[in-house]
This record gives C-alpha cells, sequence and structure tokens, in this order.
C-alpha cells in the first residue's frame, strides 16, 4: 500500500527505529501437530514478526496523513505465513503472505488486501515495511480485523516466476491463504470469522475483483465475502487496460505481463518483444530489480518494446496468441451479490478512470451490485491514498452491528 507520508525528518528517524524495534523478533512458530500436506491452503511454515502497541500504531497513522482519520484501538502481532497453493501450471508450490492479527480483541472479520504491482521479491506485505504490510496492519488489524496480505507465487518467499496478471493462479493464492489463515487462527487460539473483506490496488484490484467472482462460485460457508473494494482496477484487461497502457507510458506494466504470459503459455518472448529488449526484460522482472532499475531500463513509449510483426498484427486487428491471453485473463461482468464497490481516479495515468464506471455498469447490467466511487482528481497511488479512509469506514458499517451483538 503505497501511502504519502509526512517528511519531517526527526520524526522519520524516530519512526524508524520503533519499526525496527517492533520488528525484530522474529521466531519460527511451533505447531501442536506439524504440517505434512501439500494441499492447497495447508500451511507449511509460520513465523513471528513481532508487533506492534496500539500506541505506534497511531503515530504512524498520524505520519501518513491520510485524509481522514481512522480510529486504532488494538496493538497487533505480525506473522508470515508460508502456504501450499498451486502454480499457473497445476504444479503444488508455496507461496507466501503477511497475516497480522489484533491483540486481545474478538475479531471483527477477516479482510484481504491484495497489494498493487511490485515486481521486487523483498518488498512484499510478508516482508513488511511502512508502505507495504504495516500501515495495512494499523488500518485493518488496528480496528480490530485480522489482516491477510499474500505475496502472491514468486514474490515474498516465493522464487517461482510471478505469474503477473495470471487470474486463475492469483485467485488460487488469495484464497488458499484464507484458508491457512483460518487453521493459523485456530492454533493461536483465537476464534476466525467466517465474514470477509475483500480490497485490493492496482493489480491487486484486479485479484479482488476476480477472487471475489471465484469465492461466489464456490460458495463455502467458511469463505463468506460481505463487502468488496477495489481501487484502480484493471479487469478489463484487453478492452481497456491493455490498448490504454500501449497509448500512454504504460511499458512498465505491458513487459513485465509480457514477460510473464510468455512463461505461462509457453511461446517465445521474441515473438512479441523487439530486440533488445526480449533479452532485457526477462532478466530485469526476475524477481530482483527494484521499478526503478525496470523503469531506467525501458523507453517511455510503450510500442517501442514491441516487435514490428506484433504492432502491424495489433493495428490491424489481427488476432494474436498474446491478445487472445490477455482476453482469457480479463475478469468478465458477472451478476454479483456481494457489494462491490470499484474507487479510483480521474488523475489517473496508469489505470484508465474509465475503467470502473464502464465495469460497474457492465455489472450491474447483469443484475449485480457494482458502484464506481471517484474519490476526486487524484494519480493512481493518489487514489488509493484518499480511497482507504472510505473503505475502512464502509467495512466498519458492516462489521460493527455484528460485533456488538
Amino acid at each position: 500500500m503505497k501511502l504519502l507520508a509526512r517528511t519531517y525528518m526527526p520524526f522519520t528517524l524516530g519512526v524508524a527505529v520503533v519499526l525496527t524495534a517492533s520488528c525484530a523478533r522474529h521466531a519460527e512458530f511451533r505447531f501442536a501437530q506439524t504440517p505434512t500436506s501439500h494441499e492447497p491452503g495447508t500451511i507449511a511454515r509460520v513465523e513471528r514478526l513481532g508487533g506492534y502497541s496500539a500506541t505506534t500504531l497511531r503515530l504512524l497513522m498520524w505520519w501518513a496523513d491520510l485524509p481522514e482519520r481512522m480510529r486504532v484501538e488494538h496493538g497487533v502481532s505480525l506473522y508470515r505465513i508460508e502456504y501450499w497453493t498451486r502454480n499457473y501450471d497445476g504444479s503444488p508450490t508455496v507461496a507466501s503472505g503477511l497475516f497480522a492479527v489484533p491483540k486481545k480483541a474478538a475479531l471483527q472479520g477477516v479482510v484481504s488486501y491484495q497489494h498493487g504491482t511490485n515486481p521486487t521479491r523483498a518488498l512484499t506485505p510478508s516482508k513488511p515495511t511502512l508502505s507495504e504490510g504495516v500501515l495495512a496492519s494499523a488500518v485493518f488489524a488496528g480496528g480490530g480485523y485480522l489482516l491477510v496480505a499474500p505475496d502472491y507465487i514468486g514474490l515474498g518467499s516465493s522464487e517461482e516466476l510471478h505469474p503477473y496478471l495470471h487470474t486463475p493462479s492469483t485467485t488460487g493464492a488469495v484464497i488458499d491463504m484464507l484458508r491457512a489463515s483460518r487453521v493459523l487462527c485456530e492454533q493461536l487460539g483465537r476464534q476466525c470469522p467466517d465474514s470477509i473483506y475483500l480490497t485490493g490496488f492496482s493489480q491487486g484490484g484486479h485479484a479482488t475483483v476476480a477472487t471475489l467472482k471465484e469465492l461466489e462460485k464456490l460458495e463455502d460457508p467458511r469463505l463468506r465475502v460481505v463487502a468488496s473494494a477495489a481501487v484502480a482496477a484493471p479487469c478489463d484487461l484487453d478492452g481497456r487496460a491493455f490498448p490504454f497502457a500501449l497509448s500512454t507510458h504504460g511499458t512498465f506494466y505491458l513487459a513485465y505481463l509480457t514477460n510473464a504470459y510468455c512463461r505461462v503459455y509457453g511461446h517465445p518472448i521474441e515473438s512479441v518483444l523487439a530486440t533488445p529488449y526480449s533479452e532485457q526484460v526477462p532478466v530485469l522482472f526476475d524477481g530482483n530489480h527494484t521499478p526503478d532499475e525496470i523503469l531506467t531500463a525501458l523507453p517511455q513509449n510503450a510500442r517501442d518494446i514491441f516487435s514490428k510483426e506484433f504492432l502491424e498484427a495489433y493495428d490491424s486487428g489481427q488476432p494474436t496468441w498474446l491478445l487472445s491471453a490477455i482476453a482469457e485473463n480479463a475478469v468478465e461482468p458477472w451478476p454479483c451479490t456481494v457489494p462491490l464497490r470499484l474507487y479510483y481516479g480521474t488523475g489517473d495515468v496508469d489505470v484508465s478512470p474509465a475503467e470502473a464506471p464502464s465495469f460497474a455498469q457492465r455489472v450491474t447490467e447483469r443484475g449485480g451490485h457494482a458502484t464506481p466511487i471517484c474519490v476526486g482528481d487524484y494519480d493512481h497511488n493518489g487514489s488509493m491514498f484518499h480511497a482507504v479512509p472510505r473503505i475502512r469506514q464502509w467495512f466498519d458499517e458492516f462489521s460493527e452491528p455484528m460485533h456488538s451483538r
């Protein structure tokens, strides 16, 4: 969760010291019975990451300077879960994620937070930093929810290729972490609620909507979604997201997606990318490079990374394997029964501001419950910054009546 923050240096240094001290107590969690199954949703390993007092979390929330205040009533304990799920080829693999639980409080619900696009294995929720993991814990676990935040396959502890925007493996990783989290709750002696709240940003917005659709199909009473909120979600991958990225400066996203889909669908990268990018992109997206390193190596014009043959086919409307794969991973509108809110900013140049209203309208036309909500003239990260308090407030409207009974 990339949130803007105050830049007052003495306080920043103090926060850094508090963060380091609070999360220094890493230790492997001991199970009553050692897990041995490789079934999806089975825990492979758990590590304690320390925790934060309610006072520290309130300071962090003040420092983040969110546009609206939120109650932070509880300290939190953090854990890294490693759990079994299925990779894009159906093989069993271990993924990781953050599990943040409020101390000494009955849980109001489970919030599953799906993070935005990130190519760097070490910068994920289960390796928590202030901007990714800690503030999400403050916002939701500090408010009485169990927070689970999957890293996705290929990020966090996973050494696999990250199947970027591959819908089946992404929804599987999210749902399997929810299952694993129920087991850890039991091991901790906590009662895990059946009520789930889904939220996510950018890539995580796509994951959130796709996961909601999958969970509605499953109809598992232990995985009952109450409300879902996606921010800057690229759901219409082939109809809007790809053309929008290609016509702007979406080089980073398209290179990431192309590298993943070439591996997932078994096509040579030279079939779509031009030299030298066909050689550079697999190295840049190996999980060890930062966004700045990748952006520096790529051209600003997204069309420049693609081969002449691919662009000619695309411009003339001819089918290509890449466009077919992109369409396959789009989230098709459906008559969702769970309330879905789609937040967006009109100044977003990463995900088209037209995505949310268009998708919501198509869901509504099918009899579903989807509402587009404009947070103002904000860019991509700014849309998340201004949506977070609204999402927490909305979730509270569902959870507090249940919690008071």
